[in-house]
């Protein structure tokens, strides 16, 4: 076989192109022959570019200008050529459901710690990598096979460079969107190659990190309640029916009406983050306590003037029908609080509420106080809706009255509370009065008083061992376990028997202590002298000076007062209260421990452009392969470079007498550049030349038509 030097001069004379050379000859021909083969074109075929000096012509697969020629359609195997790009595809699928469900399961949880510093973010971006790798390779080659298509009709060659460019770059795909609008498939692979950049950063997009709440399992939050009254507190009898608290409570009460928002009043509950959360049991309720807890109404319209004749100079006074009453005379009283259990004469304003607690409650107190709080000021005067007068030679200005009525009582209030930086955050959802239990007394309901009935409220629905239970449902499925304790109760009318852990009670003797010692403490008078200034003398009981609010007292002002108070004994109560089944011990109500820590949030509208994407391949290839599969004469060249070779450029004249010959498909020409050996010649007459077949070339089957056509 001759050497490479033989057809390595490239200013020799023109040689034949595509002259095929023999081993066997001594010299490469000088000159050409009428039989030289066109240059590009390893085997004569009548398929290829045909060439003119205006334009390039498709050669003719059949038509009326060749019938006689024109071969019977060929199919060439399509799948088997596209199988590459359909796993791929495949690939591309498994990626972004991957990514999808990678980003579903760490949606709110914490951003994963892997080895070797790589985070979900690493991750998802070499996904993403993958993902548009895996995805551009069908999309190339779906470009590069709508060439072919495309030089059905004459084309400018440039053509060719172009849709190869826009398989392999942005760039080229950008410019093929202006080249070859009317190749439908092609611009939207050109397209969706372009769009194909927006995958990484998009993607990165959909990962964001926020802070958010982690429970610690190794710890737990605690809210104290109370379940049972007097629990751990003390009282102590004093004389024949006469029992008192103990001081400790004494000094909360009195606490309660000079400063019920200090922090000896407080709940103090125990989470070590100062984040914590509490479960909830229906109708957003955490949990439940004995408290106290108050209502009032408006009783000024019952007082009426009147003017003292016994005493000197007509004393006008101010007066309620249970005697209780203010004056503006030197020394007289200007707040006056009572505890009255006699209240039918202000029955006409009573509240729902307040008919419905007064009965039960621990004190009934009046306040009645003079106010200038609805005065209006007109030309340095007062002008009072009532225009209470001063008394005969005492020349104060008028002032106004007010006078409310209200009741503590004691109850079962629901909660929920939640800790947030350290601050307990507790809301009171809703309250039960705890009446006296007349059933478990075993005293008939119209006796008024008996020392043992206690106060009890029933919470339902209670949950117990995980389950709920409702009076008007599964109330009598409660099972009835060793230990734990059933009561009888009457609620609504009706007689029910409920376990103590859904009863909430306060004693009946403890109730009578904390009655007495309310009423020495809250009833009494407080009176006014000018050389006081602003400040009233309310002797030993100087703590009920804030009812008279700087002389500016409104019904408002009296039921915070009242209701602070009330707040503020409750939080005793569930500092000192007891559980359901040991008045000596503290109960309390768990919560989980909350830790503010950085979690992956998935928005996962960012994964739309990928997704669409991805469908877009997807539907390109399965339109090019049926496209293929349709046309039988074109076979899947893709990107291959054998069609330029073996197809190349050709006159347009009609077939041999040998006959048109099929166009080849990739698998036929890789079979044949197999065994030739090529040559790339410069010069004149530069291009690819056939110089003979590889020695040891594998034996082929012997085409009849390439025989005869040389022939």
């Amino acid at each position: 076989m001759g050497t490479s030097e033989e057809y390595a001069d490239e200013h020799a004379a023109p040689a034949p192109a595509f002259h095929r050379y023999n081993s066997l000859d001594s010299d490469y021909p000088a000159t050409p022959t009428s039989a030289t083969k066109p240059r590009f074109n390893f085997a004569p075929t009548d398929t290829g570019f045909s060439s003119s000096s205006t334009q390039y012509k498709p050669v003719h697969h059949g038509g009326p200008q060749d019938t006689q020629n024109q071969l019977p359609a060929r199919r060439h195997p399509v799948i088997r050529y596209w199988l590459w790009e359909i796993v791929s595809l495949a690939v591309s699928l498994v990626l972004i459901a991957t990514i999808v469900g990678i980003l579903c399961h760490y949606e709110g949880h914490q951003v994963p710690r892997w080895p070797f510093s790589i985070n979900l973010n690493t991750l998802i971006a070499l996904l993403a990598t993958i993902l548009r790798t895996t995805m551009l390779v069908a999309t190339a080659e779906v470009i590069s096979q709508a060439k072919w298509d495309w030089f059905r009709q004459p084309r400018p060659l440039s053509h060719l460079n172009d849709f190869e460019s826009a398989s392999r770059s942005v760039a080229g795909s950008f410019k093929l969107l202006f080249v070859a609008p009317q190749a439908s498939l092609a611009i939207v692979a050109a397209m969706v190659t372009i769009s194909s950049l927006a995958i990484g950063p998009f993607t990165q997009q959909a990962i964001k990190t926020v802070a958010c709440p982690q429970i610690l399992d190794d710890a737990n939050a605690s809210i104290p309640i109370a379940h049972s009254m007097p629990g751990r507190a003390k009282y102590f009898r004093i004389g024949a029916g006469q029992w008192e608290v103990d001081v400790d409570m004494k000094g909360a009460m009195i606490q309660a009406m000079t400063n019920p928002s200090s922090n000896d009043s407080k709940i103090v509950a125990s989470c070590e983050t100062g984040n914590c959360t509490f479960p909830s049991f229906g109708d957003d309720i955490t949990h439940s306590s004995v408290a106290m807890c108050s209502t009032c109404f408006d009783t000024t319209p019952f007082i009426k003037e009147t003017v003292d004749t016994t005493l000197p100079g007509n004393t006008t006074n101010y007066t309620l029908p249970n005697g209780q009453w203010v004056s503006q005379s030197n020394e007289a009283y200007y707040l006056n609080t009572r505890a009255d259990w006699n209240l039918s004469w202000a029955s006409s304003a009573f509240t729902d509420e307040y008919r419905s607690v007064a009965q039960d409650s621990f004190l009934n107190l009046t306040v009645m106080s003079f106010t200038n709080a609805p005065c209006t000021k007109d030309s340095g005067k007062l002008d009072c809706p009532h225009n209470a007068k001063a008394s005969i030679g005492w020349k104060n200005q008028v002032t106004d009255y007010i006078a409310t009525t209200c009741a503590f009582y004691p109850c079962m209030q629901n909660y929920h509370a939640k800790l947030t930086r350290g601050k307990l955050e507790e809301r009171v959802v809703s309250s039960v009065p705890a009446i006296r239990n007349w059933v478990e007394a075993g005293i008939p309901a119209g006796e008024l008083f008996s020392p043992y009935a206690n106060h009890t409220a029933l919470k339902t629905p209670c949950s117990l061992d995980g389950t709920t239970y409702d009076l008007k449902s599964n109330w009598t499925a409660i099972p009835r376990v060793p230990g734990r304790e059933f009561v009888g109760i009457n609620v609504g009318g009706t007689n029910h028997t409920a376990p103590n852990e859904c009863l909430y009670k306060v004693e009946a003797i403890y109730g009578l202590a904390m009655k007495a010692f309310m009423e020495k403490l809250l009833a009494g008078t407080c009176s006014y002298n000018r050389r006081q200034g602003d400040q009233l003398w309310c002797g030993d009981l100087w703590w009920i000076a804030p009812f008279y609010h700087q002389g500016e007292a409104t019904f408002a002002s009296v039921e915070r007062q009242f209701r602070e108070y009330a707040t503020a004994i409750t939080n005793k109560f569930r500092a000192v209260g007891g559980s359901h089944d040991d008045a000596g011990a503290a109960e309390t109500v768990r919560g989980a421990v909350v830790r503010t820590s950085v979690c992956t949030e998935f928005d996962w509208r960012w994964l739309l452009l990928p997704i669409a994407l991805v469908a877009a391949t997807g539907t390109m290839l399965g339109l090019m392969v049926l496209r293929n599969c349709r046309d039988d004469r074109q076979p899947v060249w893709k990107s291959s470079l054998f069609p330029l070779l073996f197809h190349g450029f050709h006159a347009s004249q009609p077939a041999t007498v040998a006959g048109p010959r099929a166009v080849m498909n990739l698998d036929e020409m890789r079979g044949e550049a197999e065994v030739k050996l090529a040559k790339f010649r410069k010069g004149q007459e530069a291009g690819f030349v056939d110089v003979g077949e590889a020695s040891g070339s594998r034996p082929r089957d012997i085409n009849m038509d390439i025989l005869l056509r040389n022939r």
